[in-house]
């Protein structure tokens, strides 16, 4: 069978090629080639196109893509998409059209690409009423929710009613910190049978791996078998966790700021006959939660910033403040006063850089005994702790160690006033024991080392 593809192609005023693909004797995707190219696309690609070459010759190898190529080429299905490609840098609007099957097993397939620099909304809306119906759903359920998790959370139920789901995830990615995050997730009604469902973490280095994986196109998707092993190809720990959860199909989508990707949502053990659906749909979903999670981010820092000493990451007098209001009447609660002994003399004599790491040293010493959000740095070498809800017996220990663990360090050297309360004392009045204390400590510290006295 002849068919003259460069003079189809050259009629077509976007940028295109037609694709051959190779249906192997087990029915798998085999080679794919870019059989030839109009003038636009020969020119998008540079001298390294030619005709007939091997797709991964031009572009690095991305199993999604060849997916796409074997749905489009041998199984007939038209597939569309509006991603981000790695490969290109940029926003592609990618159209793939079935043509002729030859005999034997080898399809072919129109690719049409249109790159944009920055997103195009029209585009992204551009899909099925099924999809856009949903989408509306989404917004609704965010707009009525009492907070971000809540709407994400009844958005994933509802993903996973329509693509028949065993669980459904949002990840975020903090490379910041190297850190991962279990935003949310939901397994379908009745998937664990009575089982209490265990939350496994993520850890960063493999999420770092997922946007490795991001080639061509904007997902990673895992249809059946074949699949697996691709992904075993690339990323073989990845595959062996997979397979011991019992994954057996999975469509993993990140969601963008701008072109930084802040986290992931997947779905494993879909309904594979809907695909390409489910693919439009959580691409939409993905782009609509993108916002909305990166500014609860954001708001998060911005949070975070106005509670924490950014020298030691301690909370500082602000944060404080606010643990003082929200703390209830009638509960236990323990109060240290803490004051850095010699970091005036350390200032003078070593300077501020040498006076800022014993600040920070400090603060390491307190982290080994008390939790985050008990410490807080309320001055230039003041620190207070707030333990609510503790035993006098266990307060006392912790304070004492601080003491000894102070004493032990040739560097840090605390004054320290510890007063406990059943209760009945209200945490001005613990603040003034403690402040009296603390002064004794200090003047006893200064008294046998008068050299370090700078007050």
């Amino acid at each position: 069978m002849a068919v003259d593809f460069q003079s189809f192609v050259d009629r077509c005023a976007m940028s295109c090629s037609v694709v051959s693909v190779e249906k192997t004797a087990d029915g798998r995707c085999g080679e794919i080639r870019i059989v030839c190219a109009n003038k636009k696309y020969r020119d998008e690609m540079g001298p390294a196109f030619h005709d007939n070459m091997l797709y991964q010759e031009l572009v690095p190898q991305e199993p999604t893509f060849e997916n796409f190529c074997f749905r489009c080429a041998i199984m007939g299905q038209r597939v569309h998409g509006y991603l981000y490609t790695e490969a290109h840098g940029a926003w592609t609007d990618m159209t793939l059209l079935p043509l002729v099957r030859e005999p034997g097993g080898l399809g072919y397939c129109l690719f049409m690409i249109e790159v944009t620099e920055s997103q195009d909304t029209e585009r992204m809306a551009s899909v099925s009423m099924d999809t856009t119906i949903a989408a509306v759903k989404a917004s609704i359920a965010l707009a009525g929710a009492e907070n971000l998790h809540e709407g994400v959370k009844s958005i994933l139920e509802d993903i996973l009613a329509l693509t028949g789901g065993f669980s459904a995830r949002i990840m975020l990615i903090d490379h910041e910190h190297e850190a991962s995050t279990n935003f949310c997730e939901v397994f379908a009604k009745g998937a664990l049978d009575g089982a209490k469902a265990v939350e496994v973490a993520v850890p960063y280095a493999l999420m770092r791996s997922w946007e490795d994986m991001l080639g061509f196109t904007t997902e990673i998707i895992l249809e059946d078998e074949h699949d697996m092993e691709q992904i075993a190809r690339y990323n073989p720990e990845w595959a062996a966790s997979l397979r011991s959860f019992g994954v057996h199909s999975m469509i993993l989508v990140p969601l963008r700021q701008g072109r930084k990707i802040i986290g992931f949502m997947y779905v494993t053990n879909f309904n594979t006959d809907k695909l390409m659906e489910i693919k439009e749909l959580l691409e939409l979903i993905a782009f609509l939660l993108s916002s909305q999670i990166a500014n609860y981010l954001l708001m998060k820092r911005l949070e975070r910033m106005s509670n924490v000493d950014g020298l030691t990451g301690l909370l500082n007098r602000h944060a404080m403040l606010d643990r003082i209001h929200s703390m209830e009447e009638g509960h236990p609660f323990g109060v240290i006063n803490i004051d850095l002994n010699g970091l005036k003399y350390v200032n003078d004599n070593e300077g501020h850089d040498a006076g800022d790491r014993l600040l920070v040293q400090a603060a390491e010493v307190m982290k080994k005994i008390f939790r985050g959000e008990d410490l807080f740095r309320t001055g230039g070498d003041e620190f207070i702790v707030i333990a609510t809800d503790i035993e006098r017996e266990v307060f006392e220990r912790k304070a004492e160690r601080l003491r000894a663990d102070a004493a032990k360090n040739e560097i840090v050297n605390f004054a320290t006033g510890a007063f406990w309360s059943d209760g009945s004392t209200d945490i001005h009045t613990a603040f003034a024991h403690a402040d009296e204390l603390m002064y004794a400590d200090k003047d006893a510290f200064y008294k046998e080392h008068p050299e370090f006295d700078r007050r």
